[in-house]
């Protein structure tokens, strides 16, 4: 019992070293882009959505993040402003607008994003094919655990 409680312990504290890592690699990203989260978020977003070549509106965007459109908008217009973003007409229906992240937005931001990414895709190759299902197992169950908690701190 003793041995299970020691490797839970090594889960749960490699599971907070990486959150703690996580947070300052997003903090220097932050700082060095000037950037709250919430604009951090959307330039992440508007890149990985470019990269799957998905079009992006403020609705979408809206809906990401979980604000309204009004402040959507605001977040928008400093990123506008900042050069980091830039609204273009929808090709298909003139009334809406697609938001696409600027070549100094994906330079600022974007780097240390697909850095990660990167690093990630090579950790997850060099995982064993039977450590896969647990690793994924594990994911899936902290991502639940973590809805069912933000519901119960909304409510």
């Amino acid at each position: 019992m003793a041995e299970k409680t020691d490797s839970v312990t090594q889960v749960l504290d490699a599971l907070h070293r990486y959150r703690m890592a996580e947070n300052a690699m997003n903090d220097r990203a932050r700082a060095a882009s000037g950037m709250s989260e919430n604009e951090m978020r959307i330039v992440r977003y508007l890149l990985t959505q470019a990269e799957a070549k998905h079009a992006v509106t403020p609705t979408d965007l809206s809906k990401h993040l979980g604000v309204t459109s009004a402040s959507m908008t605001a977040l928008l217009d400093r990123l506008e402003r900042a050069g980091a973003i830039e609204r273009v007409r929808h090709p298909s229906d003139r009334r809406s607008l697609l938001i696409t992240a600027t070549d100094h937005a994906e330079q600022t931001v974007g780097a240390p994003v697909v850095a990660f990414q990167n690093e990630t895709q090579r950790i997850a190759d060099d995982l064993p094919s039977d450590d896969h299902a647990v690793v994924v197992a594990f994911l899936e169950k902290l991502t639940h655990a973590a809805d069912r908690a933000s519901r119960v701190a909304v409510h």
